[in-house]
């Protein structure tokens, strides 16, 4: 999608000077287009009804209707649709709370404009979009439970090699990059370099959705 025409992106946030900021910060990124900036969930509801978006930033705490209402509400209505949470929170249980009531991710208010354009062609193209913070743990409960479920280019069949697999297990574990290179005798460049062919294998966006292809798949297990 994000190849053949612009994302069209609608927001919701209370704080005018966040809102703006935003705005302006997506729509000089090629390939995306705000279409919708409004200050609180109620409003965003009523735009869609005539305006088609493909993902909506919604901030978990507004007037009027909130994030959380939001979500549900469009997620009822405008099932296609991608959101994600806004929010000064990044803890489990925020992050929990997001994607029980329809959000297809979360992003910190803190986060960089790198971070947030992955979110956004991540959710879009894939269904999903958790940041490399985010434990395995919950990872695993959230794909066992159906609450996310990621769209991955590769079929579940063998294509990763032995020492790919060997890699994926340790990064699974949680294992830093430089633990990982630490264990293996191998140089910080390969392991990242390993990481990065196996992320384009699957079609996953970051070292979250090479977890949840694992989990997913079978090819390591949850603890």
């Amino acid at each position: 999608m994000a190849s053949e025409r612009s994302i069209k992106i609608a927001i919701a946030e209370d704080q005018s000077i966040f809102r703006n900021g935003l705005t302006k910060l997506l729509n000089d990124i090629q390939g995306f287009e705000v279409v919708v900036a409004v200050e609180n969930g109620q409003l965003l509801v009523d735009a869609l009804q005539t305006t088609a978006i493909d993902l909506a930033l919604i901030d978990f705490r507004m007037p009027v209707k909130n994030g959380i209402e939001a979500t549900k509400e469009i997620r009822e209505r405008f099932p296609e649709m991608k959101v994600l949470l806004l929010s000064m929170y990044d803890d489990v249980e925020f992050v929990e709370l997001a994607i029980e009531n329809g959000a297809n991710g979360y992003l910190s208010k803190d986060d960089d404009a790198e971070e947030i354009q992955l979110a956004i062609r991540s959710a879009v193209e894939t269904g999903y979009y958790l940041n490399d913070r985010t434990s395995k743990m919950f990872i695993a409960k959230m794909v066992h439970s159906g609450k996310i479920q990621p769209a991955f280019e590769a079929s579940p069949t063998s294509i990763f090699n032995e020492n790919e697999l060997v890699i994926l297990e340790l990064i699974c574990s949680e294992m830093t990059t430089q633990e990982i290179a630490d264990k293996l005798f191998k140089s910080r460049r390969t392991i990242e370099s390993a990481r990065t062919l196996m992320m384009n294998k699957v079609g996953a966006r970051n070292v979250v959705g090479l977890v949840m292809y694992a989990i997913q798949n079978g090819i390591v297990k949850s603890k």
